[in-house]
């Protein structure tokens, strides 16, 4: 399995903290943090061009909040998911409210870090039954619902059936937008 990394960045107003955050994801191989910010309006810009996967979100910041920032993440449709990162526990409301994938208190521990970036892994992962990723896989590879059904030893008509349960799951309209979207969910 291909395994793409899971691009994430980090948005906190304090140096300390995107440092403290950038060693303890140093320790996952699957992450790649491609910027550490500390500016909550140059953190929205950023977000928006570069569609990561994942952003670790402080909450309390100046200009805009992290979770001012996180509602114009979820106004544009990206399917970026945010962690929020806070010393406060009277957030977690607010921050459910707005989608967020999960909600860590500083000081974040290595091992709560660890079943958080599982949890995000395998959450996609599961979207789909065994048989729709061994189909998601093979449509990856560029084959026809013909040459599936015969690797998989099951009809063409199933393969189509599979086929459209996938695009539908994974809000694609096409293999090109499907290929794309396992890429980018580690599905590949």
């Amino acid at each position: 399995m291909n395994i793409s990394k899971i691009r994430t960045v980090l948005v906190d107003d304090e140096e300390r903290a995107l440092n403290r955050m950038k060693i303890l994801l140093s320790n996952f191989e699957e992450i790649e943090v491609l910027e550490a910010i500390n500016d909550s309006e140059y953190a929205i810009n950023y977000i928006m061009e570069s569609d990561p996967d994942l952003v670790f979100l402080d909450i309390e910041m100046p200009l805009k909040t992290g979770l001012e920032v996180a509602e114009e993440i979820n106004k544009h449709n990206l399917k970026t998911k945010i962690i929020f990162m806070t010393a406060h526990e009277h957030y977690a409301i607010k921050a459910i409210k707005k989608e967020a994938f999960d909600y860590l208190l500083k000081p974040i521990g290595i091992d709560e870090l660890k079943v958080t970036l599982e949890r995000f892994l395998s959450k996609t992962q599961t979207l789909f039954t065994k048989r729709e990723l061994e189909i998601v896989n093979l449509i990856c590879k560029g084959m026809s619902s013909k040459e599936i059904g015969k690797n998989l030893s099951i009809s063409h008509h199933t393969v189509d059936t599979h086929r459209r349960k996938i695009l539908e799951k994974s809000e694609c309209h096409n293999a090109v937008e499907l290929i794309m979207y396992a890429t980018k969910n580690h599905l590949i």
